[in-house]
């Protein structure tokens, strides 16, 4: 299996999770009263995991999860589970988008439909539920598009198979940071992957490398592609590089472009 996570969650009806989780987010209140609200996120951890355990809870904390493939591994650290459920804790003047993120890629890894972010800083603690609609089956047939891939040779093929690879075991829908440290481990890791180039006089410009004059970029946009798309070209042309090979990573399609 190529998910390994220390604890492995039951998925939560909607009754058991209600139920859960009036308690838990009461225990989350009474830490930011009793602490106010400009700790480290350690500290609030550290304390609401201790009032739920003295309330006859299963709790863990920090708990690591292994994401391997052939000779890749990486862990990830879960901020908080009671009972069985993922909680994600935050100390941030206000939720953003990476953080949905972050607990869906979670959740998708762990295979469970729900994760809650709670955050510390605001004036009251705030509480959000992110659910994973999708299923392991979902995940796990991603439609390579290819019409725009221009191979430059076996290193690009090997590239293009391994991502294939990478994305058949784990699923896709997952954080690109996953993906991306992956493809450099599998060519040559940082130091060799790495590299940065000249950008005419002005500097050097820091590009993952799989070959020699050729580069790869994974995103998961999901508004302003094309803008993007355009100013990769124009990064292209100011670098000494003969390719970039570019994965848009479009929900259960991997759109393959070559620039």
């Amino acid at each position: 299996m190529p998910i390994h996570p220390t604890i492995p969650l039951r998925d939560l009806s909607q009754d058991e999770f209600d139920r859960l989780d009036a308690v838990v987010m009461r225990h989350a209140y009474a830490a930011q009263n009793k602490l106010g609200r400009l700790f480290d996120e350690r500290v609030y951890e550290n304390e609401v995991a201790r009032t739920l355990r003295e309330a006859g809870h299963e709790v863990h904390t920090q708990t690591p999860m292994q994401v391997i493939h052939d000779t890749f591994e990486t862990t990830y650290f879960l901020d908080l589970i009671v009972d069985q459920m993922l909680y994600e804790l935050k100390t941030v003047a206000a939720l953003a988008p990476e953080h949905d993120a972050q607990a869906l890629h979670y959740a998708m890894l762990l295979n469970v439909r729900r994760t809650k972010l709670i955050n510390f800083r605001p004036e009251r603690v705030h509480g959000k539920l992110c659910f994973n609609r999708l299923s392991e089956a979902d995940r796990h047939a991603p439609h390579f598009e290819t019409s725009s891939w221009k191979s430059q040779g076996e290193a690009c093929d090997r590239l293009l198979r391994v991502l294939r690879e990478i994305t058949g075991d784990w699923g896709t829908h997952l954080s690109t940071r996953l993906y991306t440290e992956a493809l450099i481990h599998f060519h040559g890791g940082e130091a060799q992957c790495l590299q940065r180039v000249p950008v005419g006089a002005l500097g050097t410009h820091l590009i993952q490398s799989h070959a020699a004059g050729l580069a790869f970029v994974l995103t998961s946009l999901t508004r302003g592609v094309e803008d993007y798309g355009d100013h990769l070209l124009r990064l292209k042309r100011h670098l000494e590089i003969t390719a970039v090979h570019w994965f848009y990573l479009n929900h259960a399609t991997i759109e393959c472009r070559t620039m």
